[in-house]
């Protein structure tokens, strides 16, 4: 699909629980690589410029969907500082858990690939982000293609409303996506901060994650709030359940 099948590699995978950084994870697994855990970097500061905090507590059901042990970063969020942060709790997870590398769901950012390669460097583990330059509208195809189902957890820019949360999002939604890039140059993955997403169920997981939750409507900007999960069989014909919006 993207790269040659290399040797078997132990990785953690780096996740606040979108749909980039599972696929990532995903294909890796499909070379032959083994996911060892997940990690998850929980920022203090919401105005993070790395790392996602809307529902980031998500995360710990879904490394229980997959069935691996997670691992808990926490950093302040604050610019730079919390780039040396990441680099002492990517040191104390590869010792404690033993994985040689992390997978990174990056597409495009440089600022973020570029602040990861300098933390892995310094912790000693390598990353991959084999993801990076793909093409947004076949990545986003092949997400629905392979089974991953998601929601929007939250969007920020001017076309996307609250209409695209608290639902799995379909291909209909790629087309009002790509609409959407024509207009106003939304970014059809969301990588310039456009929109969140979660990950509900893909191929890596042994259960689904079945969400409870409540829109948060603003003017420019909406978040679905992840209340409760459940984990259920990935039969499960409702994953997402809108209790009332504010």
């Amino acid at each position: 699909m993207f790269v040659q099948k290399q040797s078997l590699v132990e990785f953690a995978a780096l996740t606040s629980g979108g749909k980039d950084s599972f696929f990532a994870s995903y294909f890796m697994v499909s070379q032959g690589w083994t996911l060892k855990a997940i990690l998850k970097v929980k920022a203090l500061n919401t105005s993070s410029y790395m790392f996602h905090t809307i529902n980031i507590d998500v995360v710990d059901e879904q490394a229980k969907a997959i069935g691996v042990p997670l691992y808990e970063i926490k950093v302040s969020g604050e610019k730079e500082r919390e780039v040396e942060e990441l680099t002492n709790g990517l040191k104390d997870a590869s010792s404690e858990l033993g994985f040689r590398a992390i997978v990174l769901g990056a597409v495009s950012s440089e600022y973020q690939r570029a602040r990861f390669d300098r933390a892995c460097e310094e912790a000693g583990i390598k990353n991959f982000s084999p993801l990076w330059h793909k093409e947004p509208v076949t990545l986003f195809r092949s997400y629905l293609s392979e089974g991953f189902k998601f929601i929007f957890s939250g969007v920020y820019a001017l076309g996307l409303d609250h209409t695209f949360l608290g639902r799995i999002i379909d291909k209909k939604d790629l087309e009002r996506l790509v609409a959407l890039n024509k207009k106003y140059g939304v970014n059809i993955v969301g990588e310039g901060g456009e929109y969140e997403s979660l990950v509900l169920f893909c191929p890596l997981f042994e259960r689904a994650l079945k969400v409870y939750g409540y829109k948060k409507i603003g003017l420019n900007r909406s978040e679905f709030v992840v209340t409760k999960v459940q984990l259920v069989e990935p039969s499960e014909s409702e994953l997402v359940v809108l209790e009332h919006s504010m």
